[in-house]
């Protein structure tokens, strides 16, 4: 059969999309390019790029079914548009990424993403689910039960920075985080290379590693004192808890990824952050996300 597709390889990244997104159950390549009647080359090819854009997964016996970032897909457009539109006014405001996650005990997922500024930041895609360790969650840990909060404070290499982390994001809700001592321009070095070549130009082994070393650079977090310094200080993130009856399931963060950010300019981070993190907290959609663990 000839295919007429304008792009055939399109059209069989759509099939094979669409054919494991309807299945019962995990499929292996030999089925796929079966039921599809497309070589085993050639499903092989398309699932192993799908598998590296975290769209498809595959399990121990070598089957794939839909993965972190395709279901995360579904996830941003099942949002209330008042929360995506939340999301993208705040990064509009502040010139830089921003991101939704979901923290649960373990683990964080990311829900959504909006991009302003003209420096377009890739990191951990829609839907994916990682592991939860210290710092990442610090907005949302004083809202959280004590057990669960102990462990993530056993899980920091400083337990009394941990500790002042908490009671600073209790008392100011939000945290902002900074590279380590001397490695400030490494981060801009690292967050130029992503953005001139583009995540999805990396080789995904290779934009993992970025990565993850931008992620090492940007995790200490700054006490009160430091912030209320009046130099210029390097700022990596900033994130802030999305508090609902007294529960707090959802943290907003923003990356601005700057070494160096004047006092005025951490003033109006923070305050179009926790502005955003205030707004989020009354909508209805989100109020009704809060009540899952």
């Amino acid at each position: 059969m000839v295919d007429r597709s304008p792009s055939p390889p399109t059209r069989r990244v759509i099939e094979v999309v669409g054919m494991l997104a309807s299945a019962d159950r995990p499929m292996g390549v030999g089925e796929i390019a079966t039921a599809l009647g497309i070589a085993r080359a050639t499903a092989t090819a398309v699932v192993r790029e799908l598998a590296d854009a975290s769209w498809v997964t595959r399990d121990a016996d070598r089957r794939y079914t839909v993965g972190p970032a395709l279901a995360g897909i579904g996830a941003r457009l099942a949002l209330p548009a008042s929360v995506a539109e939340r999301l993208d006014a705040l990064a509009t405001e502040v010139g830089c990424g921003v991101t939704l996650s979901r923290i649960d005990v373990g683990a964080l997922t990311v829900v959504a993403k909006a991009h302003g500024g003209s420096r377009d930041i890739p990191g951990v895609p829609v839907g994916q689910r990682v592991p939860l360790a210290y710092p990442a969650g610090a907005a949302v840990m004083p809202w959280r039960d004590g057990a669960e909060r102990d462990g993530w404070v056993a899980g920091a290499g400083d337990h009394d920075s941990a500790e002042h982390l908490l009671a600073l994001v209790e008392q100011r809700r939000y945290a902002v985080f900074r590279p380590s001592s001397g490695d400030a321009g490494l981060v801009d070095v690292l967050a130029d290379l992503l953005d001139v070549v583009g995540g999805d130009l990396l080789r995904p082994r290779l934009r993992t590693k970025v990565l993850t070393q931008l992620s090492a650079l940007t995790a200490r977090s700054y006490t009160a004192d430091e912030l209320d310094d009046v130099g210029s200080l390097p700022v990596s993130y900033l994130a802030a808890p999305i508090v609902v009856g007294g529960q707090a399931v959802h943290e907003v963060q923003m990356g601005p990824l700057r070494s160096a950010v004047t006092r005025d300019e951490r003033t109006a981070y923070i305050a179009a952050l926790t502005s955003a993190a205030h707004d989020l907290a009354r909508d209805p959609g989100m109020g009704a996300g809060q009540s899952g663990g």
